[in-house]
């Protein structure tokens, strides 16, 4: 009985120490690096490619979170009615299409329309929260459900935001670019 509170405990300690150790680590390495200047236009260019990175990686990102999370919830819905209620597997495989159905429609919907996409998971995070609460979760569920559902699907939904909202960034950088002083030689 406590140790449900216990191991949250010390995982909501551990993991921020974690965190916290290995950015002092990164930072204290680093101390002894200068800093550069660079031509700007190397510059604008490696600003550019790094943007068009950091955009790829947070959708990829994003997308490997939603596959991975609807084929997790796939596979325990299919095993838990399978193995744990005598459903049947005709039952069993209907209702482990479900998470990949909404699956698929996140990711198709978050290809084109990626804001949709942050808004359709944060809502469905809520509903996650809504419905434990409702039907009173023990604290083993609340944890495995925010590990496997609610935090992967905030986690994309962010990523999914900031995707959108780096690239269209990128584009008005583009579409907008900064004018350069001109100096004229008088001889």
């Amino acid at each position: 009985m406590l140790v449900g509170p216990i191991a949250l405990l010390f995982l909501l300690i551990l993991v921020p120490v974690a965190f916290g150790i290995m950015a002092y680590d990164v930072i204290a390495s680093r101390k002894s690096e200068v800093a550069t200047a660079v031509d700007p236009k190397v510059a604008w260019d490696r600003s550019q490619e790094a943007a068009e990175s950091r955009i790829y990686l947070e959708r990829g990102v994003a997308r490997a979170f939603v596959i991975g999370g609807g084929l997790f919830w796939a596979i325990a819905a299919f095993a838990g009615l399978y193995s744990f209620q005598d459903a049947g597997g005709m039952r069993a495989f209907l209702v482990a299409g479900i998470p990949l159905l909404a699956t698929i429609v996140t990711l198709i919907v978050g290809w084109y329309w990626e804001r949709i996409a942050a808004i359709m998971l944060a809502v469905a995070s809520l509903g996650a929260v809504y419905y434990g609460l409702s039907v009173q979760f023990d604290v083993g569920v609340w944890l495995l459900v925010t590990l496997t559902l609610i935090g992967p699907m905030m986690t994309a939904a962010v990523l999914f935001w900031l995707a959108r909202r780096e690239y269209e960034a990128l584009e008005f950088r583009l579409a907008h670019p900064e004018l350069a002083p001109v100096r004229v030689a008088v001889q």
